[in-house]
């Protein structure tokens, strides 16, 4: 059996049941870098693949900018962990606790 060929938009269909996903990421941060990075994942589901080639066409996007997008968009959210550190410090800096209750109280409040 030949080589598995080349799909559409870096993507490699071969004989097995997963696809391989191809992405390269070029950076030009104020002219001072020049950056590229490809990213390969393995094994991706073709219904995995498949949802995701939907999403991008349905948001006008090709699969590349559609994944591109997410992973910028993942980076810039704070890990849950952080996050809880951060209370959990403020919390210890200031002595204040907030019982769910209150919590909850005043998010119904807004929304009234």
């Amino acid at each position: 059996m030949g080589r598995a060929g080349t799909g559409r938009r870096g993507i490699r269909r071969s004989h097995r049941r997963h696809v391989d996903l191809h992405l390269q990421f070029n950076s030009n941060a104020g002219n001072l870098l020049r950056m590229s990075v490809a990213i390969t994942i393995r094994d991706v589901p073709d219904a995995v693949r498949d949802e995701l080639a939907a999403r991008a066409a349905r948001a006008g996007k090709s699969l590349q900018e559609y994944l591109r997008g997410m992973l910028v968009e993942t980076a810039a959210r704070r890990p849950v962990e952080d996050v809880i550190a951060r209370a959990r410090a403020r919390v210890q800096a200031t002595g204040v606790r907030v019982g769910a209750e209150s919590i909850l109280a005043a998010r119904d409040a807004e929304r009234r």
